[in-house]
């Protein structure tokens, strides 16, 4: 197995991320202007990285960014099952005055207790969400093996998913740098599994 890079985009900002709701609904909500703007900005930082393949999750705020990048590196978009935003349940469309502070006890269960078995009321649980972010990332990975690739994807599941991944990848860093719209970041993979290289602009040892 050669050395095979996959980048993992947040999707820009969403006016789901203006009216600060939690959902990981397949209608979603579209990417604003400033969105498509971060974008646009995104593939512009990714045109000289040799990015040979583009995939995004389901939901809309992830397929725009991916369209919006692909103009600019000059590739088409495929969707990739498994990347989407985390599943929060009985919360899904409410108002982060209210989910906030659960989200806070089920990411401390997750992170600070190592239970995996956690979720959101009515959604996923942590051992879901790793699974199927490991499961679709491997998948891209195998089907590039040797070149790079892109995936647009969403805060929450990468903030679990990528961590889960990595054994390079602390669980307090990840909490003390919350993904932004269109950060980036960037993985590895080997003979000896996955690392992370970078995260949000910060390089990871």
């Amino acid at each position: 197995m050669t050395d095979t890079r996959v980048l993992v985009l947040r999707h820009g900002q969403s006016e789901g991320n203006v009216a600060q709701v939690w959902t990981s609904s397949p209608e979603g909500y579209p990417l604003t202007e400033r969105g498509r703007e971060q974008a646009r900005a995104a593939g512009e930082r990714l045109a000289g990285r040799g990015v040979a393949a583009l995939y995004a999750s389901p939901l809309p705020r992830a397929q725009q960014t991916a369209q919006e990048v692909g103009r600019v590196i000059g590739l088409p978009v495929a969707t990739l099952a498994g990347v989407h935003e985390l599943d929060v349940g009985v919360h899904e469309g409410e108002h982060d005055d209210r989910v906030a502070p659960v989200a806070l006890d089920v990411f401390g269960r997750w992170w600070r207790e190592d239970d995996l078995s956690a979720g959101f009321p009515g959604g996923e649980t942590g051992f879901q969400i790793v699974e199927r972010m490991r499961t679709a990332l491997d998948s891209v990975a195998d089907r590039h093996d040797g070149t790079t690739s892109l995936v647009v994807s969403h805060g929450g599941a990468m903030a679990l998913g990528i961590q889960s991944l990595c054994d390079n990848l602390d669980a307090l860093f990840v909490s003390q740098h919350i993904l932004a719209n269109c950060e980036l970041v960037e993985l590895r993979r080997d003979e000896g599994g996955w690392r992370c290289e970078g995260w949000a602009g910060i390089p990871v040892d």
